[in-house]
């Protein structure tokens, strides 16, 4: 049969490929003549088998909501008494998440086979994050497996919380937006048209508002779907370009600096960095790996920047504070508060009481724009379709005006 592996060279490069063999102990033999490191080796799926897997992958994204559920219940069942295999088959049976339910029956084949849960669980790093690889490592070496994943959970679950927060703040006011541009596009497109010809036909001097809402109308119906096409062009450049890493780091540069939601966003940036790095070097992970695990959890290029010098500062022996205080990114109470922590040697209890305040002010804040934002926006679209209508009833009030003269 055919197996895909993954290998490195003694330079440290990746290589990977497909191989036909009996088995895979023939495959990792085959490598190894050949002066590679074997670093995964699977059964390579046909066609069919792939396609079938990109689907289930694509509709069945692995959310902080399934990770949490499952820790919760590996740890539980852990605390128990059960052992790796019984969980592990449990959870493979009973776990929502095909995705998770599929890594689980490879976890549970892995660990009968001897393998090491954490090496395992590395295999399917579009499952499990960074973080729970190494929590999981460091549990295995300190035996405390249920109690790191009992920690994951809850750190899961008060990210789960922190998302929602911020969709929850973002998604009201782009429906409002979206809604009040489709009804606009409708009027100017479809609704002003139809008193062009009632308006030329009585000969009156239309107002200034009204001419420019025909002039756009005008615009619209003869070159609305060039302007469309070009739009959407812009905006898969736009998508294009912020994929590169100059572009993202210029794009996530702009949110942070924007009003209000750029506050909003470092605020959520800053609490997701200290609650994990938090929670990793409380279970034991070194500062240095946890600083790699932690850099994507941010989910802002300019802050992993930031992380990355400090990640080399404190490899070169710098104190944590003050890599990141020389970034200029972080806020002050972050550097403060580190510092604190590394004189007292609790770093990851001064980290989570900086993750539990930036989270309160986030939901806070989250509260405040709700209340804010829902007046306002109604309030532009009262305007924006107000203005329209008036366009288009000023010049009948006219026409009604001068009837009754006559």
């Amino acid at each position: 049969m055919n197996f895909a592996y993954r290998a490195k060279d003694r330079a440290g490069q990746a290589i990977a490929g497909t191989l036909a063999a009996d088995n895979e102990a023939a495959v990792a033999a085959f490598i190894r003549d050949k002066g590679y490191f074997v670093t995964q080796i699977k059964p390579a799926a046909d066609a069919g088998q792939a396609t079938y897997r990109e689907m289930v992958h694509l509709f069945n994204p692995v959310g902080v909501k399934d990770l949490s559920l499952f820790c919760r219940q590996f740890a539980t069942m852990i605390g128990a008494g059960l052992s790796f295999t019984v969980s592990l088959g449990v959870l493979a049976e009973q776990t929502g998440n095909p995705r998770i339910r599929e890594a689980a029956k490879d976890l549970l084949a892995k660990v009968q086979g001897g393998e090491a849960l954490s090496r395992a669980m590395q295999n399917h790093p579009g499952v499990f994050p960074d973080i729970m690889v190494s929590m999981v490592e460091a549990g295995e070496v300190g035996g405390v497996l249920d109690i790191v994943l009992d920690r994951l959970a809850s750190h899961f679950e008060k990210d789960h919380k922190l998302t929602t927060s911020v969709k929850s703040a973002l998604t009201y006011p782009a429906v409002v937006l979206c809604f009040a541009g489709l009804v606009v596009v409708f009027i100017l497109t479809f609704v002003m048209p139809r008193f062009v010809d009632i308006f030329a036909s009585m000969k009156i001097a239309l107002p200034p508002l009204t001419r420019a809402l025909l002039t756009v109308s005008g615009f619209l119906q003869q070159h609305g779907l060039p302007l469309a096409a070009v739009l959407l062009a812009a905006v898969y450049g736009l998508a294009l370009y912020v994929r590169r890493p100059r572009g993202r780091e210029l794009f996530d540069l702009f949110v942070l600096h924007l009003p209000v939601f750029g506050g909003l966003m470092r605020k959520v940036a800053t609490a997701r960095f200290c609650r994990t790095l938090s929670t990793l070097l409380h279970g034991g992970v070194p500062i240095i790996t946890a600083i790699e695990a932690v850099k994507k959890t941010t989910g802002n290029q300019v802050m992993i920047k930031a992380i990355s010098a400090a990640q080399t500062g404190v490899r070169e022996g710098a104190g944590l504070a003050a890599t990141l205080g020389a970034s200029g990114v972080f806020p002050p109470m972050v550097i403060q508060m580190a510092a604190v922590g590394e004189e007292t040697g609790e770093l990851d209890k001064m980290l989570e009481k900086v993750a539990d305040f930036y989270e309160s002010e986030v939901d806070d804040l989250v509260s405040r724009l709700s209340s804010l934002l829902e007046p306002f926006l109604l309030a532009i679209l009262g305007v924006i379709v107000g203005t329209i209508v008036v366009s288009i009833l000023w010049p009948i009030f006219e026409i009604v005006a001068n009837i009754g003269k006559l």
